[in-house]
C-alpha cells in the first residue's frame, strides 16, 4: 500500500479486517500505531474508543487524546514518542474512533499534533500524556472584510527552502526480494494478494536527526508489521554477535535468532545503537 493511493473518506466505518484491506496490515491493539507503506513512509494510526480506558472526547475540531500505557506513569517511548515528535515533525496520522465494543471503527479524518503535556490522570495516581490533536479538515483560512476589499495590497512572500530525508527505496525493495519478503525475525510471510510477498524495511539506526544512520544495507533489516512496530517501541533488541533476540513480552521469540542471509553484511554496530538508543526493556 501507498499512502498516495489509499482511498479513505471521514466518516467510513470499517471493520477489522477492512482496516487490513486499506492498509494491508491488521491492527496490533495498541491505541498508536506506527506504521510504514511501500515507499518506507512513516504514518501514524491512532485509535479510541468510548469503552476505552481514557474515555477520549473525541467531538469537535480539536480536542484531548491521552497518550499510551496503562498501568505506571506513561512515558515517553513507542506510540508516544512518535505522536510528540509529530509536534514538529508532522507526518500523516489517521484518526479512528468507535463508539461501543464490538461496532466497526469510524475513520475521523487526519488530525495533527497541536501540543503536549504530561501530568496526572484525574482519578487515578498517575502520570499520562495529554496530547491536543486538531483535525485537518476542520481547518479554515478566516479572511477579514477589511482584507478582502478590491484594493488589498498583495501579501508579502518569502523565499524558503525544505530539507527531506531521500530514501533509496530500491535498496530496500531489493533486500526484501531477497529475503523473499520473509520477516528477518519470525520467518512469517505475508501477502499482498495471491503471489505477492509484503514485508517492511526497517533501518536500526533511524536517518532522522538526532541519529543520522546511514541507508545502507548493512542497517537495513526485513521484518514483518508486528515486528517493525516492535523494533520501533524498542520492544526487540539483538545480540550484535550472536544475533540471539531478546522480546519483551513475547516468550516464544525471546532466545531465537535473527534470521541473517549471507549475503546480508550486517552491521554490529547498527545493532549495538539500537540496543543502546532504542530498546527501552
Amino acid at each position: 500500500m501507498k499512502l498516495a493511493g489509499l482511498s479513505l473518506e471521514p466518516g467510513e466505518r470499517l471493520s477489522g479486517s477492512e482496516l487490513r484491506s486499506r492498509f494491508d496490515r491488521g491492527m496490533t491493539g495498541r491505541g498508536i500505531e506506527i506504521c510504514y507503506d511501500d515507499d518506507d513512509q512513516r504514518y501514524l494510526r491512532l485509535f479510541s474508543s468510548d469503552t476505552g480506558p481514557y474515555g477520549d472526547d473525541v467531538t469537535g475540531g480539536q480536542f484531548t487524546y491521552i497518550g499510551e500505557g496503562r498501568t505506571g506513569d506513561q512515558t515517553l517511548t513507542g506510540g508516544n514518542k512518535f505522536l510528540a515528535r509529530a509536534k514538529h515533525h508532522p507526518l500523516p496520522i489517521f484518526f479512528f474512533h468507535r463508539g461501543s465494543a464490538g461496532a466497526d471503527w469510524e475513520y475521523q479524518g487526519q488530525v495533527e499534533v497541536v501540543d503536549y503535556a504530561h501530568g496526572p490522570f484525574e482519578g487515578d495516581d498517575r502520570d499520562v500524556y495529554r496530547f491536543v490533536l486538531r483535525r485537518r479538515h476542520e481547518r479554515r483560512e478566516r479572511i477579514d472584510e477589511e482584507e478582502a476589499a478590491a484594493d488589498l495590497a498583495p501579501a508579502e512572500r518569502t523565499a524558503t527552502t525544505r530539507s527531506r530525508i531521500i530514501r533509496n527505496t530500491a535498496l530496500a525493495t531489493e533486500l526484501k526480494e531477497r529475503y523473499s519478503h520473509t520477516c528477518q525475525v519470525c520467518g512469517e510471510r505475508r501477502r499482498r494478494g495471491v503471489h505477492d510477498g509484503y514485508a517492511e524495511a526497517h533501518h536500526l539506526k533511524p536517518l532522522g536527526r538526532p541519529h543520522d544512520g546511514p541507508d545502507v544495507e548493512a542497517n537495513l533489516l526485513v521484518l514483518c508489521p508486528d515486528h517493525h512496530a516492535d523494533f520501533d517501541y524498542g520492544m526487540i533488541a539483538v545480540d550484535p554477535e550472536t544475533y540471539t533476540i531478546a522480546h519483551a513480552y513475547e516468550r516464544e521469540l525471546d532466545g531465537t535468532s535473527l534470521s541473517v542471509r549471507e549475503d546480508h553484511d550486517l552491521d554490529a554496530d547498527s545493532l549495538d545503537y539500537h540496543n543502546r538508543t532504542v530498546a527501552s526493556f
